[in-house]
């Protein structure tokens, strides 16, 4: 379980990942932990294209693979 709260992830936020890891994840469902962590990296390459940067294909390409892991459509 987590130690400390993170401000930017939310508990109903992993409560939806594991609802939808329910319905279509395969392995071993993410921790609380590892879900925040991949989460606020998603959202900063996220947020770097947003602001109008350039993103690697190799960014481009984690987007993907975190989109992935997280079962998210964001």
């Amino acid at each position: 379980m987590r130690q400390k709260p993170d401000p930017f992830c939310d508990t109903r936020d992993y409560a939806k990942y594991l609802g939808r890891y329910a319905d279509e994840g395969e392995g071993e469902p993410l921790s609380e932990d590892e879900f925040c962590r991949l989460q606020e990296e998603l959202l900063d390459l996220l947020a770097d294209r947003a602001a109008g940067g350039k993103l690697s294909p190799e960014e481009r390409q984690r987007i993907l693979e975190l989109r992935r892991l997280l079962l998210s459509d964001i």
